[in-house]
């Protein structure tokens, strides 16, 4: 029986149904704190960043089954966690290109943290419900969207 099928019939390991953990949402914080810093460098390097999806569930997997008592739906949030902010970072390509085109004069950097901190916490909220209906549901048609679901 693959992930999917284990999700849809509530057979998830011993921690079945539970999907926010506090040992999720700390390794999930630590995997995101380490993919953010690689992204951020590589954006600013070569001007383009990657996905952190599969690595974090990969990452995820590991960590959790080598603690025990593991199951997808807590995989699943550390996933998510790293997911979302791989896409936040991708703001370090926005904002000095607003700086060039002189629209932005100032860096209010308590307000931009804030937005950039709500916005990463309304991906991760919005996610979860959305997941049966977008990963477990649905026919997938993009590559790293099946392999996500598969791992």
């Amino acid at each position: 029986m693959d992930a999917r099928n284990e999700v849809a019939a509530g057979r998830t390991g011993s921690r079945a149904g539970q999907e926010i953990t506090a040992r999720g949402i700390a390794l999930g914080a630590a995997v995101t704190v380490v993919f953010m810093a690689a992204n951020v460098y590589m954006g600013l390097k070569t001007g383009m960043t990657f996905s952190s999806s599969i690595p974090a569930a990969l990452i995820a997997m590991g960590a959790l089954r080598a603690v025990g008592g593991a199951g997808v739906l807590e995989t699943n949030i550390v996933q998510t966690q790293a997911s979302a902010a791989g896409t936040l970072c991708n703001v370090i390509l926005v904002l000095p290109g607003l700086v060039l085109i002189g629209h932005w004069h100032g860096f209010p950097f308590w307000e931009t943290s804030l937005v950039c901190l709500i916005g990463g916490w309304l991906g991760v909220a919005f996610s979860i419900p959305l997941r049966r209906a977008l990963v477990v549901e649905a026919d997938l048609p993009y590559p790293e969207g099946v392999a996500a679901a598969e791992v």
